[in-house]
């Protein structure tokens, strides 16, 4: 039987969460924390054996990982499947702009984000099985991840807790 570890984690702070801006698939920049917080991320695991360091495309996860994958003589390996929910024409803006009753068709639906974890998933285990990895995801996206895993519907991924910057949870899938 195929069983990945995986190890999943957010990026660290950008200057963009100072601000609550909704950055969606926008790249992102490291505040000085967020940078900090990938150097002690990338500590944290120094001793974890890992085979590989996936991430998003989007620069803040990128630069996260890359921290980690250094430690560790790898080179992340990015993909798209792990962006962050896409927020159409509230991506820039700030969070309390957002009216949650009435999401404009712009926004990518909790159904999809849902279905792109499942694609993401699938992925790691056409490309590596048997192997120990590390996800540098985002905070949205991260929990469709968690509520796909641990057997939940698409919409139960609302009511999860939305992740730390550069904490992380285990899995076997």
């Amino acid at each position: 039987m195929v069983m990945i570890e995986l190890i999943l984690s957010r990026h660290g702070e950008t200057l963009e969460n100072q601000q609550h801006i909704l950055q969606g698939q926008l790249p992102g920049t490291l505040s000085p924390l967020g940078k900090a917080q990938a150097e002690n991320l990338a500590e944290d695991l120094k001793d974890e054996q890992l085979d590989a360091v996936v991430c998003s495309d989007l620069a803040r996860s990128y630069d996260t990982a890359l921290a980690v994958a250094k430690r560790h003589g790898l080179t992340p390996l990015q993909t798209p499947l792990l962006r962050e929910m896409d927020w159409g024409v509230y991506t820039g803006k700030q969070l309390n702009d957002v009216d949650w009753l009435h999401l404009p068709p712009s926004v990518e639906s909790v159904e999809a984000l849902f279905q792109r974890a499942i694609n993401f998933i699938h992925y790691l285990q056409e490309n590596f099985p048997n192997q120990r990895i590390v996800a540098i995801g985002h905070g949205a996206f991260n929990r469709a991840i968690i509520a796909y895993l641990e057997g939940k519907h698409p919409i139960d991924m609302i009511d999860l807790p939305i992740m730390e910057n550069t904490t992380r949870v285990y899995y076997k899938i």
